[in-house]
């Protein structure tokens, strides 16, 4: 079976200030997490508005974050992923942010738009897959389907 292509994407380097990242979905209630587990490294937040993700590394250390957007279900991306987990989650739209300021974060930030959804008016209904790997340096990638 040939793999997936995204449809939308990005890719950056990110100096972590809390070794964590927010992306927020903009909409209350749009995040829905399978069940806690010691292993679990995504949270939401009370409203359920925004994700919480853990890096692996400490502060201050670099992280590759890729953000990819599919028409469909994709499969895994291939290559040795020491962490996976998944999640449901809607947009209204998303947006990425840090807690702190975003120029910290990457040269280039991520496009306002990054999760919507041409043709449809929001809330955006996505699936997600969140792959982590510990390379030269950690690597997280977020995949992102439609619900």
């Amino acid at each position: 079976m040939p793999q997936i292509r995204p449809v939308n994407e990005y890719t950056g380097m990110a100096t972590l200030s809390h070794a964590s990242y927010v992306v927020d979905m903009g909409e209350p209630e749009g995040v829905a997490l399978p069940s806690m587990t010691s292993d679990t490294r995504i949270t939401a937040t009370d409203s359920n508005s925004c994700l919480t993700i853990t890096a692996g590394s400490s502060e201050w250390e670099p992280v590759k974050i890729s953000f990819l957007g599919y028409d469909q279900e994709p499969g895994p991306l291939p290559g040795e992923w020491r962490h996976t987990e998944t999640f449901t989650c809607t947009a209204t739209p998303a947006s990425f942010m840090t807690g702190t300021d975003t120029d910290d974060m990457f040269q280039d930030p991520p496009p306002d738009d990054l999760f919507n959804r041409p043709g449809l008016e929001p809330p955006y209904h996505w699936k997600c897959r969140r792959l982590i790997a510990a390379r030269e340096v950690e690597e997280h990638v977020l995949q992102f389907w439609p619900a």
